[in-house]
C-alpha cells in the first residue's frame, strides 16, 4: 500500500511540474534542505540522510500515532473539527509527524516541530520556547494556522499557502524564487494525504 501511495504522489508531483518528487517518508523540511542543497546546483541528493546534518531526536519522542493525534486535538480545541483535516496534512508533509525536525537554515533562522514554525514566529504567536517540547511545537503550528485564517485564507490552498509563505505573504506577489517556492510548496500540499491510521483517531 505504502509503495503505490508513494508511486501515485511521485507520479502527481512530477506532472505539476516538481522534477525532484518527496520520497515516501520525506518531509518538506528535507525536500527543501536538498533542494537547495543539490538539486538548484544541478547535483544528485544521495540517498541516505547524511545530507540532513544531525537533527535532534529524543528517545522520549512520542510516536507518531501520538503526534497526529495532539495535533488533531488541538486543532479541534483552536480551529474548529472543520480544520482537523487541514492541520493533519501540513504536519503529514512538514514533518511526517515527527517532533523536534528542524528546517533547513535560512536569514530568519530554522523552522522546527510537526507543522516547522520558525522561532520568531512562535514568538509572535507567544510561545517563547520550542527548544524539547513537542506541545509548545504544535501548539505554534496550530495557532500559525489561526493566524492564517484570521488574514482571510479560508481553502486548504489558500492556508497552505499562507503556511509556507507567512499572514504577508500567501496572497501576495512575491519575487520571482519565492514565488516559486509558494506554489511548489502548494502542489506538494495538494498531494498530502492523512494516512488511514490518523483519519481514524479518537480525537478526530
Amino acid at each position: 500500500m505504502r509503495k503505490t501511495t508513494a508511486t501515485i504522489m511521485a507520479a502527481t508531483l512530477i506532472i505539476t511540474g516538481l522534477t525532484h518528487p518527496l520520497a515516501a517518508n520525506e518531509s518538506a523540511a528535507e525536500f527543501f534542505r536538498k533542494d537547495r542543497d543539490y538539486w538548484s546546483r544541478g547535483i544528485k541528493a544521495p540517498d541516505s540522510a547524511s545530507w540532513a546534518g544531525s537533527l535532534y531526536f529524543s528517545p522520549s519522542d512520542p510516536s507518531k500515532a501520538k503526534v497526529a493525534e495532539m495535533v488533531a486535538s488541538e486543532a479541534r480545541a483552536r480551529l474548529g473539527s472543520q480544520h482537523v483535516e487541514t492541520a493533519l496534512r501540513l504536519t503529514k508533509l512538514e514533518s511526517g509527524y515527527r517532533c523536534h525536525v528542524l528546517g533547513p537554515k535560512t536569514r530568519h533562522g530554522r523552522a522546527v516541530g510537526p507543522l516547522q514554525v520558525l522561532p520568531s514566529s512562535a514568538r509572535a504567536l507567544g510561545v517563547d520556547s520550542l527548544h524539547n517540547n513537542c506541545k509548545a511545537q504544535i501548539t505554534a503550528g496550530i495557532l500559525h494556522i489561526e493566524k492564517c485564517i484570521s488574514v482571510g485564507a479560508k481553502t486548504y490552498n489558500q492556508l497552505a499557502a499562507c503556511h509556507v509563505a507567512g499572514w504577508g505573504g500567501w496572497n501576495k506577489k512575491l519575487n520571482r524564487k519565492a514565488q516559486a517556492y509558494r506554489a511548489k510548496y502548494v502542489r506538494m500540499a495538494q498531494a498530502s494525504k492523512v494516512p488511514s491510521w490518523a483519519g481514524t483517531l479518537s480525537t478526530w
